[in-house]
């Protein structure tokens, strides 16, 4: 066979592993941010508008953002590209730290 027909073929296979490994990070950053998309975080959509999820509703697949001036617009789920803030989880109890045994020496 002729070396530059191995070459391009070579190369050609290259090229297509670095275009799905690509895709494949692509998708599960996408699909992070569509799971960090819930009630009190931060998000930017596909169009670059920032809000802050109000509410989500799984079943039409839709989450509603609210902007500084107080207006609300519901938008596509898959339209959520990245978290900026994400929600603040509620604070555990911080566990009590353990008393040091005293030790009685009598």
């Amino acid at each position: 066979m002729d070396p530059f027909l191995l070459i391009m073929i070579a190369i050609l296979a290259l090229f297509m592993l670095m275009t799905f490994r690509r895709g494949k990070k692509m998708r599960d950053a996408q699909s992070a941010a569509i799971s960090g998309a819930v009630p009190g975080a931060e998000v930017v959509t596909a169009g670059g508008v920032v809000g802050t999820v109000v509410a989500r509703d799984e079943e039409k697949q839709r989450v509603t953002l609210e902007f500084s001036g107080g207006d609300r617009v519901d938008f596509q789920l898959p339209a959520v590209q990245h978290v900026v803030t994400p929600a603040a989880s509620p604070e555990d109890p911080a566990p009590e730290s353990p008393e040091s045994p005293e030790s009685e020496e009598r």
